[in-house]
């Protein structure tokens, strides 16, 4: 067994362990003050917050009819081969999440009762993730799943404390291995390359903090800063660029939507990730913003992923391929900087006024990042 086995192995045998520690509950992407303003907000049908909600309500992910795709025993994402189970995960973990929203906001127990339902399938089904896209498989809808998970646990009663032990192992046993790539494909040099790692990096740290497990939230924190292909120095650059700017602009949204997603967990566990290195983020989502509002932005075609030629890079210019077509990430980093920090964020208000209501992820990217963005995280009401 080689030293990267080894250290693999050992990450792994040690957050399986819980850790003593206390963690904020309801407390990954949304707290409990973010529940019930989403809730005030919509009862008092406030805008934008109604005109959002009566959107993410007509979404078939957030109806009562809406029909459980799985659960598969095997969830395979590969880029050579069929994709069995992908779709159906990626679908109902998305569901479950907005069902639980969807209970918060009404206090209709039947959404509360559907999602639940939706975590028990999976957890009595599902043996394992696999393929060569297992990481973002597990991380992409894991996340979405662990965060409908948090809002059921801690607002509705009727999900078992069996049912959720049995979660709780099914996230430690079947999503962490591949999430944090303890069990890495042969395509991937790097276990955190890029947007697989910025997935990894937030899944962890919601994984963690559902799991009351201190060492693995550090440990989706600590990649953050010192994964070698996806650390956040790493993924964008002091101007704003990001390591994908000269793949296309839906995977550079992707990956600074992860690191957003990472950041707001962290927020609500009381720590200020978005400050990291002179507030890089808000930089990334500056540029990114900019680039794809129509103007002109610097770009070093040094700067890239590790891994580039995977993807057909590394790239001379930055890409036009999917400038302009917004992915729902915008509001959650404004909300922070602009309205909690009172920082200047034009470039992403300009696009936030542009699109606002905001909506789903695009249909081939269901589970990929927070979506439907100004019903859940909108702060002024005046934007």
């Amino acid at each position: 067994m080689n030293i990267r086995a080894i250290l693999s192995l050992l990450i792994f045998v040690l957050v399986k362990a819980k850790d003593s520690g206390s963690f904020i509950h309801p407390g990954l992407l949304h707290s409990s003050s973010d529940l019930l303003r989403m809730r005030s907000m919509v009862t008092g049908e406030r805008e934008p917050w109604n005109t959002a909600f009566l959107s993410f309500a007509a979404d078939s992910h957030s109806s009562l009819s809406y029909s459980i795709q799985g659960p598969d025993t095997i969830v395979t994402r590969d880029r050579k081969m069929s994709n069995v189970g992908n779709n159906h995960l990626a679908h109902d973990s998305v569901a479950a999440l907005q069902l639980a929203l969807m209970y918060s906001i009404t206090s209709n127990v039947s959404y509360a009762a559907l999602a639940t339902r939706i975590l028990v399938s999976w957890t009595n089904t599902l043996t394992i993730i696999n393929g060569s896209d297992a990481q973002l498989a597990a991380a992409l809808s894991g996340t979405q799943l662990v965060n409908a998970a948090e809002i059921i646990r801690y607002t509705y009663s009727g999900w078992s404390s069996e049912d959720i032990f049995k979660f709780e192992n099914m996230l430690v046993n079947i999503f962490y291995p591949p999430t944090s790539q303890t069990t890495p494909t042969l395509e991937q040099q790097y276990p955190f390359e890029a947007n697989w790692g910025t997935s990894g990096e937030k899944a962890i740290i919601a994984f963690g903090i559902f799991l009351n497990n201190r060492t693995m939230y550090q440990y989706g924190k600590s990649l953050i800063n010192s994964s070698k292909c996806a650390n956040l120095t790493g993924t964008i650059n002091p101007e704003g660029q990001a390591s994908e700017s000269g793949r296309d602009q839906a995977h550079t949204q992707l990956g600074i939507g992860n690191l957003g997603e990472a950041f707001q967990m962290a927020w609500n566990q009381g720590e200020d990730l978005f400050s990291l290195v002179d507030n890089r983020l808000l930089a990334g989502f500056e540029y990114t913003a900019k680039y794809n509002l129509g103007y002109t932005v610097p770009y070093n075609e040094s700067f890239y992923r590790c891994d580039a030629f995977l993807v057909g890079g590394p790239w001379p210019i930055i890409s036009n391929t999917t400038r302009g077509m917004w992915r729902p990430i915008w509001e959650l980093p404004y909300a922070h900087y602009g309205s909690i920090k009172g920082l200047s964020m034009p470039f992403t208000l300009q696009q936030i006024k542009r699109n606002s209501p905001d909506g789903p992820n695009p249909a081939n990217a269901i589970a990929d990042n927070a979506a439907w963005e100004t019903l859940r995280f909108r702060l002024d009401p005046t934007l």
